[in-house]
């Protein structure tokens, strides 16, 4: 009986193929199988009346053949509901298979579009930062060669930081406050006693991680859009708060701001969307804001 339900199975599956409708297949499949069996069995049961009757009471032929009735309900049923049920399961590995298949994929995927993601940063960081620093430094080593030592100094352990972990998705946070304090000594160079940074960060917050550059980038942000002078010095705070580090800074907006489409943040935004389920939050009016959530 297996191999006769595998062979109408075969057929069904070009004529009737499961996508169409499991229950209808089933009922399809188990209804012809059984209206088979029952024209053969009845075939039969008209040769046992016709030769063997004689030898059995007629209750207990009766019996035989109502018993037999139901054999054949029940074979059919057991039959096709096994074949069912090997379907299924074999469907199940199947989709199994491919879902892990998929979560691979979608984790190199991703990963891909981070790695994409943090290169873009830095080689949009690098250019302008770079240009900022060699301006200072020319400037510097006719009228102070030992400022100017220091500055370069400062540059190096810059740059050492940024190629060291080029390909670190994520650092701590108090590697990246290590980090921005020689980023901070260039600006004090660079900007004398107008550009301030202003840290309150609570210890739990040290051990928690960031994107690396994260801080320089809004830093960047910051000396990008807003004037900086003796009078209207620019005052940063990096403050740990509710699971985020807060990056803030009065507005003292340039009369002329240099071209921007604010490809930093809207990176930095789609890549910690890659990394977290809280999203970097922007807050704009007499005080820019931006939080970053602390991984």
């Amino acid at each position: 009986m297996w191999e006769s339900v595998h062979a109408f199975n075969r057929y069904l599956n070009q004529k009737l193929p499961f996508e169409t409708g499991v229950l209808r297949r089933f009922f399809v499949q188990a209804g012809s199988c059984l209206a088979v069996m029952l024209i053969i069995h009845t075939s039969l049961i008209i040769r046992f009346e016709t030769y063997y009757t004689d030898y059995f009471p007629s209750e207990i032929a009766k019996a035989i053949k109502v018993a037999s009735y139901f054999l054949d309900v029940f074979m059919v049923v057991g039959v096709n509901t096994a074949y069912f049920g090997f379907y299924f399961f074999e469907k199940w590995k199947k989709n199994l298979v491919e879902k892990e298949t998929w979560a691979k994929e979608k984790a190199m995927l991703q990963q891909e579009r981070i790695n994409a993601q943090y290169e873009n940063l830095i080689n949009q960081l690098n250019p302008h930062f770079l240009f900022n620093s060699l301006s200072s430094l020319d400037s510097l080593i006719d009228d102070n060669p030992s400022l100017a030592r220091q500055f370069l100094g400062q540059l190096a352990k810059v740059y050492r930081y940024v190629l060291q972990h080029k390909d670190k998705e994520l650092v701590s946070l108090e590697t990246e406050l290590t980090f921005v304090k020689n980023y901070v000594s260039l600006l004090e160079t660079r900007f004398g006693g107008t550009f301030q940074l202003y840290c309150t960060i609570d210890s739990d917050a040290l051990e928690r991680q960031i994107v690396p550059v994260t801080l320089q980038i809004l830093i960047e942000n910051a000396i990008k859009h807003n004037s900086i002078s003796e009078v209207t010095p620019l005052r940063v705070s990096l403050t740990s708060r509710d699971g985020y580090l807060e990056v803030s800074n009065p507005v003292q907006r340039k009369t002329q701001i240099a071209t921007s489409n604010g490809q930093g943040l809207q990176n930095l935004r789609q890549l910690y969307s890659f990394l977290s389920s809280k999203e970097v939050v922007i807050e704009s009016g007499e005080v820019f804001t931006v939080r970053v959530p602390l991984l």
